[in-house]
């Protein structure tokens, strides 16, 4: 039994611990409206959960589905210098120049207004 009660709190330390941390990881989300009922969605997460270093860009991931179709992307957030920020990948469909401005300042008040 006194096992048990060992096992279980360390176990539940650990999940507190982990818990924690997924809590402080940031998304992103934005409903684009198009016309008529039509809608664009789109979302991004950080792919490094790791923390930045002063300077460092953040790389997002980010999604759209929707009217337009779907977008793929991945994204170096220079939050710095927003000039230097750049599309590592995107898919085929959609290039990064549907992605709108919504979202890009929506991306950079969630991950560079610390």
């Amino acid at each position: 039994m006194v096992n048990f009660k060992a096992y279980t709190l360390a176990a539940l330390t650990c999940f507190a611990a982990f818990s924690a941390q997924a809590t402080e990881r940031r998304s992103f989300a934005y409903t684009q409206p198009m016309e008529g009922v039509y809608e664009q969605y789109w979302t991004a997460q950080e792919l490094t959960a790791q923390d930045t270093y002063a300077g460092q860009p953040r790389r997002l991931y980010v999604e759209g589905q929707g009217k337009l179709g779907a977008f793929h992307g991945v994204l170096n957030l220079d939050c710095d210098t927003p000039r230097f920020s750049t599309w590592l990948a995107q898919s085929e469909y959609l290039s990064s120049d549907a992605v709108p401005v919504e979202v890009i300042n929506g991306l950079r008040a969630t991950w560079c207004d610390d």
